[in-house]
């Protein structure tokens, strides 16, 4: 009898977590190499949010359950991540267009968390897709997006904390995919097409 009372007490702690809300911290992390590529030069970047929602998704399966949101802005996060990595290639990441020619375009298309319901466990997917795009002159001679993605079988509701991480490796991914397009960081440089 004692069994089936803890039993029904660690389902509904269980189910009770798919109905708090979770704020989710972005602190994507930078792994991208030094270089002197480029060559100490200013390089305006301008990140935009694009996503058609503004929720990463919900705590549990099938969109039921409370919302995951993120803490602060997800355009000041993405920013910060890219003009550390810019900085490390000897680039000096600015808001400022001030008449430049060239500049750094990141659109955030996609960050997204959903649970598919299986058999005996869910799979947990966190999608993250960034577009980079080099300007110059008015032009866009590159552009690419770039994908992150988390995957992972679950058979309970995840921690916030255990959220967090699986959000940013999927946002880190994406990011350090956009930092080492070579081609991109080519026409950046001036150098290439």
């Amino acid at each position: 009898m004692n069994r089936v009372v803890v039993l029904c007490a660690l389902c509904l702690a269980l189910t009770g977590c798919a109905f708090t809300p979770q704020g989710i911290t972005l602190t994507p992390k930078v792994e991208v190499a030094p270089s002197e590529i480029g060559k100490g030069k200013e390089l305006p970047l301008n990140v935009v949010d694009e996503r058609a929602k503004k929720t990463l998704g919900t705590v549990g399966a099938r969109n039921i359950g409370a919302d995951i949101t993120i803490n602060g802005d997800i355009v000041v996060s993405v920013q910060k991540a890219i003009s550390e990595g810019l900085s490390r290639m000897n680039f000096k990441p600015t808001t400022d267009r001030n008449g430049m020619k060239n500049e750094l375009r990141v659109e955030i298309r996609n960050l997204d968390y959903t649970v598919i319901v299986g058999f005996w466990a869910g799979t947990l997917r966190v999608d993250a897709a960034l577009k980079g795009i080099c300007l110059r002159d008015g032009l866009r001679p590159y552009e690419k997006l770039h994908h992150g993605e988390f995957v992972e079988s679950v058979q309970v509701v995840q921690s916030q904390e255990a959220n967090t991480e699986y959000i940013n490796q999927a946002l880190s991914t994406a990011v350090n995919a956009l930092l080492s397009d070579k081609e991109l960081i080519a026409c950046l440089a001036g150098q290439g097409k």
